[in-house]
């Protein structure tokens, strides 16, 4: 014979109350009621499981040994309900992972931290660099929230927010011979490059990167280096020149005095910047809110007007 939630919790009320009258109450049934319920629920477990003294109903000993388990799995059951409890962020103490790249990082985290600070002190970030083997399984496994790029190979279950496209520059130190005129082709592309790698974190740089190490001749592409942080460092105390995703190379070239050089006339496309997340927590409520404290931070800091700007509007 086959027992119910609302049994175990008549159950559970009994248990509390030692009173037929008081349980009924409590449960907002009738006594007959409740003594149908009782009688299901003795005979399911093959026990008497409360019996009459003189201060009321007392549980038997079988009763005590299932109360725990049924106390548990009421708790259980609280939490299973059609809506999810609503992310508390002033009051949380969770910990997000983002996977995203070297400058991204660095462009983010001071203004995700600066308003983490106001609005929930209890949470930490952790910033993860992305690994192409790894992406898909991260953020379906949780280990990894969001991953906020341009990764055109995440589509399996993904859910994808366009923040922005962008084409390409490069950048140059200041005083390079590329500031005073604009290169033609032949002469950008004899310049020495440093070329950014891009494949093992799935970047969608990796499309230019792949261009440019075939319309570069091969004595010209003299460094190749993980990060566009490092592919600047090395411009700026060198003649050389980096490619880079056009808003990354404006940060960068803010950030270190360099100049910003418009590339000729090279196929090599754009870039969609996004931000990323796995199904699995397309509702959850704490990735949702994550999803708008980005979407408003990267709104403001990147391009007035675009979908990024519109935060409030995220479902």
């Amino acid at each position: 014979m086959e027992i119910s939630l609302s049994h175990l919790r008549a159950f559970e009320t009994l248990l509390r109350e030692t009173s037929l009258t008081r349980a009924a109450h409590q449960l907002d049934l009738s006594q007959p009621q409740l003594s149908k319920i009782l009688a299901r629920l003795r005979a399911h477990f093959g026990d008497p499981l409360f019996v009459r003294t003189g201060r009321g109903m007392a549980p038997t000993a079988r009763a005590l040994e299932i109360a725990g388990a049924v106390r548990t799995i009421l708790a259980a059951s609280a939490t299973l309900t059609p809506t999810p409890p609503a992310f508390a962020p002033a009051r949380s103490e969770r910990s997000f992972t983002l996977l995203i790249t070297d400058v991204g990082a660095q462009r983010l985290a001071p203004h995700l931290m600066h308003r983490l600070d106001t609005e929930a002190p209890g949470v930490t970030i952790r910033i993860v660099p992305p690994d192409a083997r790894h992406l898909h399984s991260m953020l379906e496994s949780g280990e990894a929230d969001i991953a906020v790029g341009a990764f055109p190979d995440l589509v399996q279950d993904i859910r994808r927010r366009r923040l922005f496209e962008e084409g390409y520059v490069a950048i140059v130190r200041r005083g390079h011979p590329f500031t005073a005129a604009r290169p033609d082709r032949d002469t950008f592309l004899d310049a020495a490059h440093v070329l950014v790698q891009a494949r093992q974190a799935g970047h969608a740089h990796a499309n230019a990167e792949a261009r440019l190490a075939e319309i570069v001749p091969r004595s010209r592409l003299r460094l190749s280096v993980p990060s566009f942080a490092t592919a600047a460092m090395v411009v700026r105390r060198t003649d050389m020149v980096a490619v880079l995703p056009a808003n990354l190379a404006k940060y960068l070239a803010d950030a270190l005095d360099l100049a910003i050089v418009e590339t000729p006339p090279l196929g090599l496309g754009s870039v969609e910047i996004s931000l990323l997340w796995h199904e699995r927590f397309h509702r959850d409520p704490a990735n949702r809110w994550l999803r708008r404290t980005l979407l408003a931070i990267l709104g403001r800091g990147y391009r007035p007007g675009t979908e990024a700007a519109r935060a409030a509007q995220e479902p």
